[in-house]
């Protein structure tokens, strides 16, 4: 009386949970991965660079900050992971543009005041032109046929300033600033012993960090940093900078709008500290020019004319509204702790995803149907029972995919096939040993309760191996690989759940009723019970 008891509360259980998971079904159209219903993924590799250390504790700062900067922008089911070589793994379901997801996603936000050292211009008679910089190649682009290449401070005032000269000694392979005065016609490179530095004029030498794509002006006897060469975004001409006055890190709040003017902005405004160092620049730099360097790039350069009190600024030289907007949300979130290169970006196409999705579910069904009817040829009454626990196993894993809200990839799909399979294996382990044990002469109930008994061990150590496998991939896998984990382990639970009191608690209510206790009804012949 009391099993019975257990087995009807059992099956109550089961009953509501199974009512919760259509409910969540009917009213929760579930999530769709990107390989089912299209998008980008994109691929961060971590680069470290002075003062960027990649750490564990880094890499998930900087993927809360992603997370937060996708959250702005209104995608829905994103996914960001991190694989085993630390790469930051972004999944962007529904989103077709990878360039604006990298350009907000995948910034850097490193806000940075410099003081303005010059730009770099090429000379030829009367005509100037812009030096531009590559910082994936660390080279200076310029032509070689000019006269000379110099630096030039307020390059937009009616008299620029020449304030230095580049050289590039082509023996040593070497790029150095040289005073203003420096003639490299007067510049003998015949001699065996000279040396470009034993002139006198070295302002500093040019060092590239291939890894960071920076390209510093460092002292050169002492290696101390001096500056460094920046793309202008307004010309794309090299400016040199010198080293940070102020970071982001304390900015209070951006945000993207118009000035008084109609030109578009990003106001800024500091925090208590920030304010009163960015006062102290603004008092020491009258008249200089400071740029503010947003992602190694220089957005504006306002000459300083006046003390600025209250830490409020503003970026200027914006194109549009939408890329302030970017601007000021990659400046809300804050600066990402560690640098971040592209390694691949690739969108997948939702066609692509949609066929993907229905050969997925066919191949689903078609096995689906293929087990039951081995199930019921095979094993009669208890086949019937095992179909049952199928639909109820369905149900449920369907239920909760809704309910969490978790995105169904393609090997999502391929985890709940094969717990399908896995869960009709545990049926056909008890039913054989129910159908072992009635063939010892033994009443049906007997039969099912030793069986239960005798298959419990099996039905466990397979599982647990299982759920060991699926640990294994979701901690070593990536996108996709950890979708198949996490739906193999969830339908390896589940099914074990179903097989182990779902289908024992409807087998012993069975074998209580009128003609459902006989051998045939489990499979077993009446010669083989002689």
């Amino acid at each position: 009386m009391r099993n019975k008891k257990i087995n009807i509360i059992v099956l109550a259980i089961f009953v509501l949970i199974i009512a919760v998971s259509v409910y969540y079904i009917i009213t929760e159209p579930i999530n769709l991965g990107l390989d089912l219903k299209g998008g980008t993924q994109i691929i961060l590799k971590p680069v470290e660079s002075e003062g960027s250390e990649v750490t564990s504790e880094s890499l998930d700062k900087a993927m809360l900050i992603i997370m937060d900067r996708i959250d702005r922008l209104g995608i829905s089911e994103p996914l960001v992971t991190r694989d085993i070589s630390n790469n930051i793994i972004i999944q962007l379901p529904g989103v077709g543009d990878p360039d604006h997801a990298i350009s907000v996603i995948g910034k850097t936000a490193q806000l940075e005041f410099r003081i303005l050292l010059g730009t770099l211009v090429s000379r030829t008679g009367q005509n100037t032109e812009f030096v531009e910089f590559d910082p994936e190649t660390g080279s200076i682009v310029y032509d070689e046929n000019s006269e000379e290449v110099i630096l030039v401070d307020n390059i937009n005032s009616v008299m620029p300033i020449k304030t230095g000269v580049l050289h590039t000694d082509i023996a040593a392979g070497e790029i150095y600033l040289m005073d203003k005065d420096f003639n490299p016609g007067d510049f003998d490179y015949t001699g065996a012993e000279t040396d470009i530095l034993d002139t006198g004029m070295v302002t500093g030498r040019f060092e590239y960090n291939r890894d960071t794509g920076e390209l510093l002006l460092v002292d050169a006897d002492s290696g101390s940093l001096l500056g460094e060469l920046l793309i202008d975004s307004r010309t794309n001409a090299a400016s040199l900078v010198g080293p940070v006055l102020l970071t982001g890190d304390k900015l209070a709040k951006a945000g993207a709008g118009y000035d008084s003017n109609g030109r578009i902005i990003v106001s800024l405004s500091f925090k208590d500290e920030g304010a009163g160092i960015f006062e102290d620049i603004t008092r020491n730099n009258i008249g200089e020019q400071l740029a503010i360097v947003l992602d190694e790039e220089i957005k504006s350069a306002p000459s300083l004319g006046v003390v600025i009190t209250g830490g409020d600024a503003v970026i200027e030289g914006i194109n549009s509204l939408d890329e302030a907007k970017d601007i000021s949300l990659v400046l809300q979130t804050g600066a990402l702790p560690v640098n971040l290169i592209i390694e691949e970006s690739s969108t997948v196409g939702p066609t692509l995803g949609k066929d993907a999705l229905n050969k997925g579910i066919l191949a689903g069904i078609i096995g689906l149907v293929l087990i039951i009817i081995f199930m019921v040829a095979y094993y009669r009454g208890l086949g019937l029972i095992s179909a049952l626990g199928i639909a109820v196993y369905i149900a449920i894993f369907w239920g909760i995919m809704t309910g969490i809200g978790a995105a169904l990839t393609l090997p999502g799909i391929a985890g709940i096939i094969l717990t399908i399979g896995m869960a009709v294996d545990a049926n056909v382990i008890i039913f054989a040993r129910i159908r072992e044990e009635a063939r010892k002469g033994k009443s049906t109930r007997i039969a099912i309760g030793d069986g239960f008994k005798h298959a419990l061990r099996t039905i466990i150590d397979a599982n647990v191996t299982t759920l060991i496998t699926a640990a294994a991939l979701y901690r070593f896998g990536t996108g996709p690989i950890k979708g198949f984990a996490v739906t193999l382990a969830l339908g390896v639970i589940i099914s074990m759940a179903i097989s182990l009191l779902f289908t024992r608690g409807i087998l012993f209510t069975a074998a209580g009723l009128p003609g459902l206790a006989s051998p045939g009804f489990i499979g077993v012949r009446k010669k083989e019970e002689q």
